[in-house]
């Protein structure tokens, strides 16, 4: 629903005729219907046997982010019905002791993370039991090759993928969460020695700027560094991937609270952000005003072949939009939130160029349409 918009809703198997389109609304219903019918059946227990199952608390998390979606899935805001079910969660975890903010940023990313009480909904990985290439490899396709010497893996990184440079000048200085979630600087092996480009022989050094991305080099831009990499892996990580965490409860509840007009955002992320400034637990504070300023983000073209200013002070609560950036970022979240914010598809960023509305969903594959003449192309493709 999220990425096609109007797909099929099927609860019949037995019957073989082609399905009929379902709306995007009749799929957000059907959703919401399913998981209110079945949250009273769920368990309460927050881990144990548990642990990535659907208990009650991932479902009411479940039910605020569709809610908080809503105005973008439905075009009707369900802004009170989101802080609901966020409350729900909040309730029990001041109650149980269950869930809460990690005093360490780092915690619900470290390899043993199942213990966290900041992960309310995980997909379980483990380099023994996930066997496939390509099932959590972050390490391998964000490194340079010559970071096997650092961390021991038994496989060869490929290394390429890194931080929009826009989006790295955009933290400020002292936050925790830039210093310990993105690799950057001198490389050195598992020794302490300086790791040397293959290449050329120079020092491996992660610098913030990228070119473009045809011009990238081995060390061009900031690497991935949210989940932990053990020492010694395998082409697989073993830490757990959290969908749903504590964290954005609060911030769910806070987005839902501002753009109802009402007070108390300020107050939840600054929960979430004095994590982040431990040395200078005043930057950590921001106001219900400041969140519903502009970005900080320097949107606009920003490679070798194209510079444009486009800004981000003109996003309509801009700068909570930059709190969830810097809150979830490396999570997989970012497209959903920048739709949410209007962002998507009206600025540019890096090599990407601002597009029509219609990108906000992809298109049906033509594989897909193929196995149905009642489906119909989304609109623009």
């Amino acid at each position: 629903m999220d990425l096609y918009g109007n797909v099929p809703v099927i609860t019949d198997f037995k019957n073989v005729d082609l399905p009929e389109q379902s709306t995007r609304k009749q799929v957000f219903d059907f959703i919401v219907s399913e998981v209110n019918d079945n949250l009273p059946l769920l368990s309460e227990e927050a881990r144990g046997y548990y642990y990535a199952r659907f208990n009650k608390w991932a479902a009411h998390t479940l039910l605020a982010k569709m809610y908080l979606n809503a105005e973008v899935w439905t075009g009707q805001a369900m802004w009170n019905e989101c802080v609901t079910h966020c409350n729900a969660v909040i309730a029990h975890a001041e109650a149980s002791g269950d869930y809460g903010l990690e005093a360490d940023v780092n915690a619900p990313f470290i390899t043993a993370n199942e213990n966290s009480k900041e992960i309310i909904f995980a997909l379980p990985f483990d380099e023994i039991y996930v066997t496939d290439w390509n099932a959590f490899d972050f390490h391998l396709y964000t490194l340079a090759p010559e970071n096997q010497a650092t961390y021991g893996f038994t496989d060869r990184p490929w290394g390429g993928v890194c931080a929009i440079p826009q989006f790295i000048k955009s933290f400020d200085p002292d936050d925790k969460r830039l210093a310990e979630w993105y690799i950057q600087g001198q490389q050195y092996d598992a020794s302490g020695n300086v790791l040397l480009r293959s290449s050329d022989g120079k020092p491996l050094v992660y610098e913030v700027e990228v070119p473009s991305i045809d011009a990238f080099d081995v060390d061009d831009g900031f690497r991935w560094g949210k989940f932990e990499y053990a020492h010694g892996i395998t082409n697989r990580l073993s830490n757990d991937f959290p969908l749903f965490r504590y964290a954005d409860i609060l911030m769910m509840k806070a987005e839902a609270l501002m753009r109802d007009g009402k007070p108390g955002a300020g107050e939840l992320v600054t929960m979430v952000r004095s994590r982040a400034f431990p040395e200078k637990p005043e930057k950590a504070i921001v106001t219900d005003e400041q969140l519903r300023g502009g970005s900080v983000y320097e949107y606009g073209r920003c490679d070798e072949y194209t510079i444009t200013n486009e800004g981000g002070a003109d996003i309509v609560y801009g700068r909570f939009l930059d709190e969830l950036g810097w809150e979830f970022c490396q999570e997989g979240r970012r497209r959903q939130d920048m739709i949410r914010f209007n962002a998507f598809t009206t600025k540019s960023w890096f090599s990407h160029d601002r597009s029509d509305a219609d990108k906000n969903l992809y298109p049906i594959p033509n594989k897909v349409l193929l196995t149905n003449s009642k489906l119909h192309q989304n609109q623009g493709y």
